[in-house]
């Protein structure tokens, strides 16, 4: 699958799983005569919160992290969605770093 591809349909994924959240603590409060502006408000955050978990979920297990292999040193690069060449590249990258090379 292409990057694009990954995303839309991750898009997709969240929004559905946000609605079904939505929709279910809305008409858990509706049964409690809650008014209708808390039920929309309510409803538009748990919408909002799980869109946003499942995008910050799907980032994490998508995403490679490098770190230099010198104890002292904090250098480190995300890299999400790579092919095997560009994690190596990153790889040596992270090495060799310029502020590594100006240390020694």
């Amino acid at each position: 699958m292409s990057r694009k591809t990954v995303s839309r349909l991750v898009v997709t994924v969240s929004v559905v799983l946000g609605v079904a959240n939505a929709v279910s603590i809305g008409t858990k409060l509706a049964a409690y005569d809650v008014p209708l502006s808390l039920i929309v408000s309510c409803a538009m955050a748990c919408l909002a919160t799980t869109v946003w978990i499942v995008g910050t979920l799907v980032d994490r297990f998508g995403t490679t992290t490098y770190r230099c292999s010198d104890p002292d040193c904090s250098f480190t690069v995300r890299v999400k969605y790579a092919d095997a060449a560009e994690n190596r590249r990153w790889q040596e990258t992270t090495a060799e770093h310029p502020a590594h090379l100006y240390r020694h």
